[in-house]
């Protein structure tokens, strides 16, 4: 409260410091014509001077007398004839614009005390940054966690929290070095390699540079199944001008991902690019409604985040499972047979693929693009 009442009290100051001279009446400025006189009186001294010395006679000493009565004639009525400027501004003007900028902080002022709470003391930065995070902005949540992390450099999971945070912001560089403090801390935390690859590509607009391959390459070793890093080595395929071997990858993708996955559309887009720049015949075997296509809700995404490797591979082996059960029902689902082979092939399950070959042929005999697709697979099988 004191605090308020000594900056209004300055800021009223200052206001008058700068208007009370304004309102004062300025005073005359000595006009030109008294200024003229006063040099005439001078210029007659030092006429008498010269005169004195002998430098001049006295007949030029007159003469000069006169000339410079004549100079004092004609400048005063010249200064009759013009003008004069008035110096200074009007009054009114100056007073209206004072009581207006008076009036505006006391106003303020009056309505802080009628709503505001001007007793309640002020908190120090670290009270605040203490406070409910409810009722933080994002800024302040940020500096927040980067206070604490400041302090515990080694705290994995705070920099999993902070650097998603950081990519929504446009971070990209922050997001990409908390990242890193995650794998430089906990190496085997879940899909660690494919996330900061991610985020070095947001770094370079959307490159998978060569640090990124490597990131989505150890990811591959460590965990074949990682939908994340098989989605950007088909990029970096694609990016590489290696378009045939892109589509594959792609439909490799597409044949082993969950029906209902966030990347499918993208993913069939991107191989229907790469067979077109390899001068493959199109497929359009895309879904109708890839495009309408939930993608995962939050629940799953955070459930899949907590996997362990262990836990993810369960999951898609319940998948396989429940996608044999369906093919049995319905042997004629022939993308349901593409997405089984290569689930079998990506989990190294050679017999179980070459069986469904089998038995995708047998149930679909007068398709001879699908004939061809699967022949393709068994190929790829016996390499």
């Amino acid at each position: 409260m004191y605090f308020w009442v000594l900056a209004a009290i300055l800021t009223i100051v200052a206001i008058l410091v700068v208007t009370v001279p304004l309102l004062r009446t300025p005073k005359r400025a000595l006009e030109a014509f008294e200024f003229d006189k006063e040099l005439y009186k001078d210029r007659l001294v030092e006429i008498d001077r010269d005169l004195a010395l002998g430098r001049i006679s006295a007949e030029e000493a007159e003469t000069a007398r006169a000339e410079e009565g004549r100079k004092l004639i004609a400048l005063s009525r010249s200064d009759r004839s013009g003008d004069s400027p008035k110096a200074g501004l009007s009054g009114r003007p100056v007073v209206i614009i004072a009581a207006g900028i008076i009036a505006i902080p006391l106003a303020a002022f009056g309505l802080y005390s009628m709503l505001g709470t001007p007793a309640a003391p002020d908190l120090p930065l670290s009270a605040r940054a203490s406070g409910d995070p409810a009722g933080q902005s994002i800024t302040e949540l940020v500096g927040r966690a980067e206070g604490y992390l400041a302090k515990n450099p080694d705290d994995a999971k705070g920099w999993a929290v902070l650097a998603p945070v950081y990519t929504r912001l446009g971070r990209f560089k922050d997001a990409a070095n908390a990242w890193q403090n995650v794998y430089r801390i906990d190496p085997d935390y879940p899909e660690i390699r494919a996330t900061l690859g991610e985020s070095l590509m947001g770094v370079s607009n959307g490159i998978v540079t060569e640090r990124a391959h490597e990131l989505f390459a150890g990811e591959l070793e460590k965990n074949p199944s990682s939908f994340k890093a098989r989605y950007y080595m088909a990029m970096a395929l694609a990016q590489e001008g290696k378009n045939e071997e892109a589509s594959q990858a792609w439909q490799a993708l597409i044949e082993t991902s969950p029906p209902d996955a966030g990347w499918l559309e993208s993913a069939y887009a991107f191989r229907d690019q790469a067979r077109e720049a390899a001068g493959l015949p199109a497929l359009n075997d895309a879904p109708q409604s890839a495009g309408a296509a939930p993608g995962p809700t939050q629940e799953q995404v955070a459930a899949a985040s907590d996997m362990t490797a262990e836990e993810r591979q369960q999951m898609i082996t319940g998948m396989v499972a429940r996608l044999e059960e369906k093919l049995v029902e319905d042997p004629a689902d022939k993308q349901g047979w593409q997405r089984l082979v290569r689930a079998y092939i990506v989990m190294g399950r050679k017999e179980d693929a070459a069986k469904a070959i089998e038995t995708a042929l047998a149930s679909n005999p007068d398709d001879a693009a699908f004939a061809e697709q699967m022949k393709a697979a068994r190929a790829e099988l016996g390499n």
